[in-house]
């Protein structure tokens, strides 16, 4: 499956509808191989925390899947002229 990745701060996040995500996390998880997958909605706070902390910043890079959950990172997606498609709040995926 093909996804459209915006980066915010080096950190990459999807660019997906709430139901593109459904249909992508349905996908990781049958063709998941038995193996963990990493899903992750990172907001503002997260990116900029990131961004000091190594560690984070390695999680949060090496996610199989990202939703944009915050105004902030719509708006990081604005300034590089890459509109996010929808806001998903990790409440509405997870």
């Amino acid at each position: 499956m093909q996804r459209d990745i915006i980066k915010i701060l080096g950190v990459n996040i999807d660019n997906c509808t709430l139901e593109e995500a459904g249909k992508y996390s349905k996908y990781l998880i049958e063709n998941s191989n038995k193996t963990c997958k990493l899903v992750v909605a990172p907001n503002t706070e997260f990116i900029m925390l990131a961004n000091k902390d190594k560690e984070f910043f390695d999680i949060l890079k090496s996610a199989d899947f990202a939703t944009p959950d915050s105004i902030g990172v719509m708006i990081g997606g604005k300034l590089q002229k890459r509109k996010f498609k929808e806001r998903i709040p990790r409440t509405s995926l997870f």
